[in-house]
């Protein structure tokens, strides 16, 4: 038979584990406020969620009376979360909104430190690679153009070559009367 004491050593455990969940519920609300997913990741969010809820009932649970279930363990949890919700919650929620937010602002200002020297890399060792290759892309492109010229000359020289003897031929016989 458990005594009073033990009991209520449980009952405030599981008070605390709701009040865990609840600071739990916070994180992830602040973080679904941040990112604001759809579909899939969502609910891998909510999987996430929840098995980390359940992690924390069962070491409650188990951390306090070696996994015996009984209805002030239920209600512990209950208490704690709904103490957590009415007292606590609107300040974690505008903390970790304002963690994240500066979390997000310190990466991309990181990023930009990353990607300030990659931007000077282009500009003064890829693009002038680059402008040198358009250049001489357009250079053969007119050069390939001139070299067949001859050859389309002497295509043209050859298809037109009866007229032009004809046109001849029929200029002396003109003269000649």
């Amino acid at each position: 038979m458990e005594t009073v004491h033990f009991q209520v050593y449980v009952f405030s455990i599981t008070v605390y584990g709701g009040i865990i969940i609840g600071l739990a519920y916070d994180m992830y609300r602040a973080i679904k406020g941040v990112h604001r997913t759809k579909g899939l990741i969502t609910s891998l969010w909510d999987i996430l969620f929840l098995l980390m809820t359940l992690m924390i009932a069962v070491w409650a649970i188990f951390s306090s009376n070696y996994g015996d279930l009984r209805i002030y363990v239920f209600i512990g949890f209950v208490v704690g979360f709904f103490l957590y919700e009415r007292i606590i919650s609107k300040i974690a929620v505008a903390l970790f909104s304002y963690i994240l937010q500066s979390i997000r602002a310190a990466v991309k200002r990181g990023s930009r430190l990353i990607i300030l020297p990659l931007r000077f890399l282009w500009y003064f060792i890829v693009r002038p690679f680059s402008i040198i290759r358009e250049y001489l892309k357009t250079k053969i492109i007119k050069t390939k153009k001139k070299a067949l010229l001859p050859k389309k000359l002497l295509r043209d020289a050859k298809k037109y070559y009866k007229l032009i003897i004809k046109r001849d031929n029929h200029k002396e016989d003109e003269k000649r009367l």
